[in-house]
């Protein structure tokens, strides 16, 4: 399941939670990879700062502020930490109604404002062709908490043409509400990542790496109902979101980067996505940095992406309602383009990217077509980034 193609706030969650791969998200400082009692100076690294801007037609706004550093101690010491904000503004679909038998979803007169802030640290050494990693991270909002940490190794082969990668990860979470604030349940995690990278020649490589987890918890969205008029009925029924307690993941990524000295590169994206709830995902992208000079480059991109429906996903509460029933959209049978084009220039030790994109996510999308009723979204998004090496 890609955040990206996520409407909701609880989208967000996930994109930080259990949907990222665990090399990139999660940290843990163990005492056997504890820093050096004597403190060096950092010998290379990097400082950045992040403005992310995304907006929903009609609905979420989001703006994220991240900042990061990296930095080398010694020959086999590195230390990475980042800090961003998520504030998110605007309205949520909340509800889904099937009068005079066609289902419509329904925006909440109430407007969301949340702020969520984030923050990870990760420590890794390195000892020979061996590098061990270890981090630790922490997201807080109004309505939900997290809490995670992660392990990783590579190894590279003689030749550095080979790399393996495996890597572990736990998140544990808190999931409330704004609406009960009685509502404190659990969510748990456990993720799994093997990867392999290939040098295929000077000027092209292959990576692929599978990823599972196995969570246990609530996975409800407090904030989403499904309302059903029946003909024969004088009052509604109103169902809340429930969902399984159980999600298996499996995830395949393989990446292909073809380089053409003085022109550009190619880069291509495969990744597959199955869950124990039905959902079996498909993502594709392609694109193509040109190289006009030592300081530009400009890289336009397209990706598509299609999924199945959730088993349980349905827009109309059934008689007489199931054990698990959800009208989440994003358990839905969609597709979905996105084009992209970032610029990027370089001076010194000084790096700036600017980029845009826009995501449009449609039943029609999808081979075959999707869920009847599906509502299209329609968003854009902003990126400036800022990066000083030394």
């Amino acid at each position: 399941m890609a955040a990206t193609e996520a409407s909701e706030k609880e989208a967000q969650r996930e994109t930080n939670g259990a949907t990222l791969a665990i090399l990139m998200r999660a940290a843990l400082a163990l005492p056997v990879l504890a820093l050096p009692v004597r403190a060096q100076a950092a010998e290379v690294g990097e400082i950045g700062f992040a403005l992310l801007g995304y907006k929903e037609r009609g609905l979420m706004k989001i703006s994220e502020p991240l900042m990061w550093g990296k930095a080398q101690i010694g020959d086999n010491w590195t230390v990475s930490a980042s800090a961003l904000v998520d504030i998110v503004t605007g309205a949520s679909p909340e509800l889904v109604s099937n009068q005079s038998g066609s289902p419509m979803r329904t925006v909440t007169g109430a407007s969301i404002s949340d702020r969520r802030t984030a923050g990870d640290l990760k420590v890794t050494r390195r000892f020979g062709p061996l590098t061990l990693g270890a981090s630790r991270a922490v997201s807080n909002e109004e309505d939900y908490r997290s809490r995670a940490f992660g392990l990783d190794a590579t190894y590279e082969l003689e030749g550095k043409l080979t790399t393996f990668a495996a890597g572990y990860g736990k998140s544990n979470d808190r999931v409330g509400s704004a609406d009960n604030p009685d509502l404190d349940e659990r969510r748990d995690t456990k993720e799994y990542l093997l990867g392999i990278t290939q040098v295929i020649s000077s000027t092209a490589l292959v990576q692929s790496s599978l990823q599972w987890s196995r969570g246990k918890g609530y996975y409800n969205d407090p904030y989403k109902r499904t309302l059903t008029f029946y003909p024969d009925a004088e009052l509604p029924t109103l169902y809340d979101d429930t969902r399984p307690s159980e999600r298996d993941t499996l995830a395949w990524l393989t990446r292909f980067r073809h380089h053409d000295p003085g022109r550009g590169t190619l880069q291509a994206d495969y990744r597959y996505y199955h869950d124990d709830w039905g959902i079996s995902a498909h993502t594709l992208e392609v694109a193509y940095q040109w190289d006009f000079s030592e300081a530009w480059s400009v890289r336009p991109a397209l990706r598509y992406y299609t999924q199945s429906a959730a088993d349980f996903y349905g827009q109309v509460v059934p008689r007489p309602p199931p054990e698990t029933l959800s009208s989440d959209q994003r358990l839905a049978a969609f597709g979905g383009l996105s084009p992209s084009v970032r610029l990027t220039w370089r001076l010194d030790t000084i790096t700036v990217e600017g980029t845009a994109g826009y995501y449009y996510n449609a039943a029609n999308l999808r081979p075959g077509g999707g869920t009847e009723g599906f509502v299209p979204l329609r968003a854009y998004y902003g990126l400036v980034t800022i990066v000083k090496s030394f």
